[in-house]
C-alpha cells in the first residue's frame, strides 16, 4: 500500500514538472503587444494610390490582415505546417497586379517569403527563445514594410513619368 502511494506521488511530481516545462516552452513563444511595440521597425504604409492599386489584390489584403494580427501578438497564421505559408506566398506572387508586376516588387516578395518562412520555422522549434522569435518578427515586419515602400515608389515613378535617357 505504501509502495502504491509513493509511486502515485512520484508520478504526480513528474507530470507536474512536465507541465511546467511545457508551459515554459509555450511561454517563450507568447508575445505581447507591448513587446512588439518595442521592436525597431521603420514602418511604411501604402499611399492612397497604392491602396487603390492593391484593393483588388486579395492575397495582399489577406497578408495585410495577417500582419495586423501579428502586430497584436496573434501568431496563428505563422505557426504550424510550412505548407500553408508556402502556398499562400506562391499565390501572392502569381496574382500581382499588372501595373506593379516588376522585378523590384518580385524581389521584395521573395525577401518577404524568406522572412515569413524563417518565422514559421522558428515558431516550430521546441527550444526557441522569445528573443529569437521577436527578432524573426522584426525581420518579417521590416520586409513587409519594404514591400509597401517598393509599391509606393513604383507608383510614384509612374506618376511622375520620368523619361529614361
Amino acid at each position: 500500500m505504501v509502495f502504491v502511494m509513493v509511486f502515485v506521488a512520484c508520478k504526480k511530481d513528474i507530470v507536474e514538472k512536465e507541465q511546467q516545462i511545457e508551459l515554459k516552452k509555450n511561454d517563450n513563444k507568447t508575445i505581447t503587444k507591448e513587446q512588439l511595440d518595442s521592436l525597431n521597425v521603420l514602418e511604411y504604409v501604402l499611399s492612397n494610390a497604392a491602396k487603390q492599386t492593391v484593393a483588388n489584390w486579395q492575397k495582399f489584403q489577406q497578408l495585410s490582415t495577417q500582419t495586423d494580427f501579428l502586430k497584436k501578438g496573434d501568431l496563428s497564421f505563422f505557426e504550424g505546417n510550412d505548407s500553408l505559408p508556402r502556398t499562400f506566398i506562391n499565390e501572392l506572387k502569381t496574382t500581382i497586379p499588372q501595373n506593379i508586376n516588376t522585378k523590384i516588387i518580385k524581389a521584395r516578395l521573395v525577401a518577404l517569403e524568406t522572412k515569413l518562412l524563417k518565422l514559421n520555422s522558428e515558431l516550430e522549434r521546441n527550444n526557441v527563445t522569445r528573443k529569437e522569435v521577436l527578432k524573426c518578427i522584426e525581420e518579417y515586419l521590416q520586409s513587409y514594410s519594404n514591400l509597401n515602400l517598393a509599391i509606393n515608389k513604383k507608383l510614384e515613378l509612374d506618376a511622375n513619368n520620368i523619361p529614361k535617357p
